[in-house]
């Protein structure tokens, strides 16, 4: 499992989140959302620095899974900026 790409901190703030009782749903949506992130972002090197949009789609897809639990696919918006760095190759 890769190191998450996004801080609680942070996250939370995205999400408007003031309060702590979330604080281990939101850690472990953070790490789902690396996972896809980075599959869709499969192009980069595990030396690369993490672009921005990359993470934004993280962002994203946090957002998608805390708001409506009962969807499971990441958003659009979010599959897109990732595939920015996607290997078509294979």
């Amino acid at each position: 499992m890769p190191d998450p790409i996004l801080t609680l901190a942070e996250t939370k703030e995205f999400l408007r989140v003031l309060h702590n009782e979330d604080d281990t749903l939101i850690t472990g949506l953070i790490l789902t959302a690396t996972e896809t992130a980075l599959a869709h972002a499969d192009g980069l090197a595990e030396t690369d620095a993490i672009p921005e949009s990359v993470r934004t789609s993280a962002l994203l897809h946090v957002c998608r899974l805390y708001d409506d639990r009962h969807s499971e696919a990441p958003p659009a918006a979010a599959a897109t900026l990732a595939n920015r760095y996607r290997d078509w190759s294979v």
